[in-house]
């Protein structure tokens, strides 16, 4: 009997983490200097929320624009973005020092201490993009918990950066690996061409060429694995990203139909207003440049 009940927790042990195991994208790169701590942080995190959930059992806005849509793109799981990203910095520049960025404060006099206090800003920030876009709790926590635990072990600051770029990657990569944990690998890359052009017309013979497969076995996979036809997917990601837009910059309304390729000013209207009740202006006169409260 006992051994018949340790085989069942094995089995749920490897099928947990089946659903939340971090598999690194071949663009992703981790730096040898910060490897074994980023290994001792997913090995915590696994653990951590084996046992959370096993007890458990149930499973802001921004001043700068750059900040709103980091947290847009971990929020969203766009890990094409998000590498994108994490390639255009310098880990050799210290990031946490007032005056490189505007929303950073001084919060210590001395260097590593500043950087320390925002590197664990950053996880804070990090995990409620990641809550925000649909993580469960015990999941964002313990990747939250494990990167600070180890992080307060870091004694660089070029450490800092490198751990703080795995710790942006690995926030987006499990919001993207929750939101299609149901779908197989024809949808996934599905999913992610479309949010890598969504300033294109996405038509439903692309996402046919991409998976090598017919535009009826497309349609019906997305049906079958996301309850809704790959047009109205790539349609709702489009308005969704407007809405990001509209929050961020005074694009006009028509230039941002134009951007996300609608096929008319009208159209676009009309779809977002269907998506969030109010039409696209309204929506702008809500929430630019809304203050932190």
């Amino acid at each position: 009997m006992s051994e018949t009940n340790k085989t069942t927790s094995e089995d749920l042990y490897k099928l947990l983490l089946e659903d939340i195991r971090i598999t690194d994208d071949k663009r992703f790169k981790v730096d040898k200097s910060v490897e074994k701590i980023r290994n001792s942080i997913i090995k915590g995190f696994e653990e951590q929320v084996f046992f959370e959930t096993e007890g458990l059992g149930d499973p802001v806005s921004y001043k700068r624009a750059a900040e709103k849509s980091l947290m847009y793109y971990i929020s969203s799981g766009d890990i094409a973005k998000v590498i994108s990203l994490i390639n255009s910095f310098d880990p050799t520049e210290n990031h946490y020092q007032p005056g490189e960025f505007n929303d950073i404060g001084e919060v210590s006099e001395n260097p590593f201490l500043q950087a320390i206090s925002m590197f664990v800003s950053g996880i804070t920030l990090y995990t409620r993009a990641a809550l925000d876009g649909g993580l469960p709790d015990h999941i964002a926590y313990s990747l939250s918990d494990n990167y600070i635990k180890y992080g307060l072990m870091v004694t660089s600051i070029p450490k800092l950066n490198h751990l703080q770029n795995c710790a942006l990657y690995d926030f987006t990569y499990q919001v993207h690996n929750y939101k299609y944990r149901n779908c197989g690998l024809y949808v996934k890359k599905c999913c992610e061409y479309i949010y890598r052009h969504l300033h294109t017309k996405i038509t439903l013979s692309d996402l046919a060429a991409i998976v090598g497969k017919s535009e009826g076995y497309v349609s019906k996979i997305f049906e079958q694995e996301l309850s809704v036809r790959p047009t109205v997917f790539i349609r709702d990601k489009k308005i969704e990203y407007a809405a990001h837009a509209l929050e961020i910059t005074d694009i006009s309304v028509a230039a941002l139909s134009d951007l996300l390729s609608f096929p008319s000013t009208s159209a676009f209207i009309t779809y977002f207003k269907q998506k969030y009740g109010c039409t696209p202006l309204e929506y702008k006169k809500t929430h630019y440049n809304k203050k932190e409260s």
